[in-house]
Parts: structure tokens; sequence; C-alpha cells
């Protein structure tokens, strides 16, 4: 246990010094996160909150929207910064390396897509500080262990995903569609900017196969509707399911394609 935990706070650190050298970055996080923020409360002054939809939802479309970005942006990052992980590690000629480590392939991208999972949970608590601190989103009543709940399990379900997705880089040496169609699954069925409940009939269904569908419900209930766990349940349960199943399939197809890449001779090729 302490030699995974050193292990642990071995990679983070090392990402931190990396991306602290980049002190700009840190500049643009803001700023972006204050234009994006800007856009969505225009977008509400000029005609969300007029929606029943949006009303029934959360009662105004700023905090409704402040939701749906805080939750999106560290579930797609998440999932990204897994592939983009694997890429640049098989651009370095890396991947020999990890198919050979003794720490198994699964918790070795786990370990490499770490910090750009906690960089992009900040990403979005910085989104909703700002919207609270600089916007006045107020959230009377939230529950906050149910929100850590929802986001936890989305959390797990989309790095699963993006585990999924890294053969397909492997493989391909390009990005990959899984974590493309995923992603635009998200964007477009998952009620981030919008409710579900807009879409047309047939799509609607569909959403629910989409985990950040349930992790922005869940999100949503817990912050603006201040439900706590026990009311959350088939959110919860969802996004268990979906981490549940998702995690040992994408230990058990990242460490298949590792040894088909290697029988192949194609680990070491970029």
């Amino acid at each position: 246990m302490r030699r995974a935990a050193q292990l642990v706070a071995a990679f983070l650190r090392r990402d931190f010094l990396v991306d602290i050298s980049y002190r700009g970055s840190f500049v643009f996080t803001f700023a972006g996160a204050i234009f994006s923020l800007w856009s969505l409360y225009f977008l509400g002054e000029a005609f969300g909150n007029a929606s029943p939809m949006i009303k029934a939802a959360g009662g105004d479309y700023f905090r409704f929207a402040l939701v749906g970005v805080t939750v999106a942006v560290p579930l797609r990052a998440g999932m990204a910064g897994v592939t983009r992980r694997v890429r640049e590690l098989q651009l370095m000629g890396g991947l020999e390396t990890l198919a050979s480590a003794p720490v198994p392939p699964f918790g070795s991208v786990l370990l490499l897509a770490l910090y750009p999972l906690l960089q992009a949970v900040f990403h979005g608590m910085v989104m909703l500080v700002l919207g609270i601190l600089v916007f006045g989103a107020r959230f009377p009543g939230a529950s906050i262990s149910g929100a850590a709940a929802g986001l936890l399990l989305g959390v797990a379900a989309y790095m699963a995903i993006g585990i999924l997705s890294a053969p397909f880089v492997i493989l391909l040496k390009r990005g990959d569609p899984v974590a493309w169609s995923v992603d635009a699954m998200t964007f477009l069925l998952s009620g981030i900017f919008y409710p579900v409940e807009v879409l047309p009939k047939i799509l609607q269904p569909v959403s629910a196969l989409v985990p950040a569908t349930h992790a922005l419900r869940a999100l949503r209930g817990a912050l603006l509707h201040g439900q706590g766990i026990d009311q959350l349940g088939p959110e919860l349960a969802a996004l268990a399911i979906f981490a549940a199943v998702l995690t040992p399939l994408s230990a058990v197809v990242l460490r298949l394609c590792l040894r088909q890449a290697a029988r192949q001779g194609s680990l070491g090729q970029a």
C-alpha cells in the first residue's frame, strides 16, 4: 500500500512540475472559464429562464448550465486524457515498457491519466466557484455527499471508456472512434446545455445509454434540489453499473491489445 501511494505521488509530482513550468496555462484556464460563463449567463438572460423545463430542472438557465459544464469538463477531459497519454507514450516509444512493466497495463494507464483527470476536476471546480463568486449562482440546501457520489461514479465510468478506447489508439496510431463517438453523444444527448426532454422522442431513450446523462441528473438533483444519496439511488445505480461493467472490460481489452501488438512487433512503431 505504501509503495503504491509513493508511486502515485511520484506520477502526480512529475506531471505537476511539468504543468507549472507553463505558467500561462493557469491564466488561460481562468480566462477561458470566465468567457464561457459569460456566454452561459447572457444566454440565460436572453431566453433561458422562461422555459418550464428549465424551471423544473433548477429554476434558472445559468445554474442549470453551470452544473452541466462543471460535470462535463472532468468527464470528457478525463476520458480524452487517457487516449492522449497513451498516444504520447506511443510516440515516445514507451509502449514496450508499458507492456513489460510489473504494474498491470490497466494500472499503468490509470497512473498516466491520473493527473489530467485531477486537472480536469479542478477546472470544473474553478468554473463552479467562479459561477458562485462572480455571477452570483446560489445552491441553497445542496447535498455535497450526493454531488460527490455522482461525480465520482461518473468519472469512474468515463475513465473506463477512455481505457477501453486506448487499444484503438495503439492499433490505429491515430484518434480512435470510441472516444470520439462517446464524446459526441455526451455533448448532444446527455443534457449539458439543455434538458434531455427537448430531444426528439426517439433519442430520449438513447440518452439513458450515455453515462453523463445520469451523472448530470445526479449532480443537478444534489446541487439544485438538495437530494441526498438515497434520493439519487437510480442515477447512482446506473453509473455504478456502467463503471462495474466497463472497468474490467477495458482492462481485459487493453491487455489483449498489448499482447497482440507485441506479437506483431508494432509496439515500438509510432
